[in-house]
């Protein structure tokens, strides 16, 4: 790799903090946003706008590896980075589990001396997640102990070898069980996907290529537009087919599978990243962007809590005053508005900030 290659690597990008500042947003949106169209049915408008809504938010977690992706893939780091990384995340992990677990021990079985069963604790997050959102931790672990190897891998592809991988993984494990849906005959057979990467490895390349080796044009920005809004309107219309072949109650949003998110998914996150990258961006693009970008994680590691805190105190109640929809994305504003509080003011304790 070359010095402006690695330089690239390590210099702050407006477009990049802005991603992960939008990616949290639609963390926050995908855990809200179900309960609207869930007690909608499609004669009712809001329930389209809402289901289009939700796969917008699916783009969150493609979001984030694609950024991971961009930003870590450029690298070669050290066995103690990789280390110091890792040991960072699973800080956050066993900390804000740690407190999740202390706030529903107080709650149903109280603090003493539930909060000194450090074997219960750390079973339920070694054997489950402690609050539904922090699988991505444990994911982000593992991809983080192959960094090493996915980086020597991407320093020896070409361009065109860095879209031949991601696109056969995103084809393998996102088209592939999504045609199978519909035609169960062309199902993969058993062991076929022994060998082969995933989805979200696709995904952290697709973000690299995305980064290192795309040239935005004006007709690669249009592309990307109707890429974008032709992958959300497939996944809305799917949805609705979905609906009619499920008995009453049954889940039918079926693409929601978070190991494998389908190739309608990881579409419109490229499309998305791929609109960004081709914004105009100023060359400093401000303290207050990098600020909020990071802030991503700790609005994440909140997130949660917050959702939980707020449903019953602001939804329903704006539930009784504005339609639905409207209510849930006040909602999810004034949820992403208090997590983005409280990450900045974690960033400021001196200790917590090397964690969030």
């Amino acid at each position: 790799m070359t010095s402006a290659a690695r330089a690239g690597a390590s210099r702050r990008e407006g477009w990049l903090d802005a991603l992960r500042v939008l990616a949290a947003f639609g963390v926050i949106v995908n855990h809200t946003n179900s309960k609207v169209f869930q007690a909608l049915t499609p004669q009712d408008v809001q329930w389209w706008l809402s289901v289009g809504w939700y796969y917008v938010s699916k783009m969150a977690v493609p979001l984030f590896v694609m950024v991971s992706g961009a930003c870590l893939l450029p690298r070669r780091d050290s066995p103690r980075r990789v280390l110091g990384r890792m040991a960072r995340i699973l800080g956050a992990l066993l900390l804000f589990s740690y407190a999740y677990y202390l706030y529903d021990a107080w709650v149903y079985w109280g603090l003493w001396p539930r909060m000194a069963d450090l074997g219960t604790f750390l079973r339920l997050v070694w054997t489950q997640q402690i609050t539904d959102s922090f699988w991505y931790l444990t994911f982000y672990l593992a991809l983080l102990a192959m960094l090493p190897f996915l980086q020597r891998l991407a320093s020896a592809l070409s361009g065109r070898g860095v879209a031949a991988l991601a696109g056969i993984c995103l084809l393998w494990d996102g088209l592939w069980p999504l045609a199978a849906h519909y035609v169960p005959a062309i199902s993969p057979p058993a062991y076929l996907d022994a060998p082969l990467f995933t989805v979200y490895v696709g995904l952290f390349f697709a973000g690299y290529w995305l980064r290192r080796f795309f040239s935005p044009t004006r007709g690669r920005m249009r592309l990307a537009w109707a890429v974008l809004a032709a992958s959300l309107l497939a996944s809305v219309l799917l949805t609705f087919v979905e609906y009619g072949r499920v008995a009453p109650g049954e889940k039918y949003w079926f693409m929601d599978d978070r190991m494998h998110p389908s190739l309608l998914t990881a579409m419109s996150a490229a499309s998305a990243m791929a609109l960004m990258r081709g914004a105009r961006w100023p060359q400093r693009h401000g303290r207050a962007l990098t600020e909020l970008g990071g802030c991503a994680f700790g609005i994440y590691l909140a997130q949660d809590w917050l959702i939980a805190q707020t449903q019953e105190r602001l939804f329903l109640p704006l539930c009784g005053a504005l339609p639905p929809l409207a209510a849930a994305l006040v909602w999810e504003l004034a949820v992403f508005a208090l997590a983005l509080g409280a990450a900045w003011l974690m960033r400021r304790v001196p200790g917590l900030r090397k964690i969030v």
